[in-house]
C-alpha cells in the first residue's frame, strides 16, 4: 500500500508523525489524515494513466486498477488548498518507479519535481518486492490527483529532518514555492 506502516522504519514513522503534526498547525487544523483515495473518485480511465501504466505492465486491466484505488492510503489531504501530501520513503525509489515518472506528461503539474524523482530513483535504485506496486499506485496518484486539480506534494525521506526545529519553516518555504509553480 501508498505509505504503508507495516514496512516503515522505526525513523520513517517518527518523520511521517512530525509531518502530521506541522501540517495540522500549518493548515489549522484543517486537514485529514490518512484519507483513502477512492473517496476522490479519480478517473481510472484517463488516457495519460494508461500510457504510463502500459509502460510498467501491458497485463494492467481495469479490474486492477479498481481494486488498486480501494488500496491507496493518502498521508494528509486540505481541500481548500487541494493539496495532497505523500511521504516517499527510500524504498519508493526504485526502476520501476522511475520508468514510470519519465513517462509522465511533462506539460503537467503534479506538486512534486520529476527530474528530481528520476535522480533519486537513479541514485538509491532501491528493490524490494513492492517495487512495480508501489510505482502503480504512485502513478495512480499522481495522474489521477493532477486530472482533479489536485497537487501531489511529495517529501522524499532524506530531503528533510521534520523533527527538526525549523519544520514548519521548511513546510512553509515547500508550499510557498509550490502554489508559484515552482516544483524543483
Amino acid at each position: 500500500m501508498e505509505n504503508s506502516t507495516f514496512l516503515a522504519s522505526d525513523y520513517e514513522k517518527e518523520q511521517i508523525d512530525a509531518i502530521k503534526k506541522i501540517l495540522r498547525v500549518y493548515f489549522s487544523g484543517d486537514i485529514e489524515f490518512s484519507k483513502n483515495f477512492s473517496e476522490f473518485k479519480p478517473n481510472i480511465d484517463n488516457q495519460n494513466l494508461k500510457e504510463v501504466l502500459n509502460k510498467l505492465d501491458e497485463n494492467i486491466n481495469r479490474d486492477d486498477l479498481i481494486r488498486y484505488v480501494n488500496d491507496i492510503n493518502i498521508m494528509a489531504y486540505n481541500e481548500e488548498n487541494k493539496l495532497c501530501f505523500m511521504y516517499d520513503a527510500k524504498r519508493k525509489f526504485t526502476k520501476e518507479r522511475k520508468i514510470a515518472v519519465e513517462n509522465y506528461p511533462r506539460d503537467k503539474n503534479y506538486g512534486f519535481c520529476i527530474e528530481k524523482w528520476i535522480n533519486k530513483c537513479d541514485s538509491i535504485l532501491s528493490n524490494s518486492s513492492s517495487d512495480l506496486q508501489n510505482a502503480i499506485y504512485s502513478t495512480m496518484l499522481d495522474i489521477c490527483c493532477e486530472e482533479m486539480g489536485i497537487l501531489v506534494i511529495r517529501i522524499c525521506e532524506d530531503d528533510f529532518d521534520w523533527t527538526d526545529d525549523h519544520a514548519m519553516e521548511k513546510l512553509n518555504e515547500i508550499v510557498s514555492n509550490i502554489r508559484k509553480g515552482d516544483f524543483c
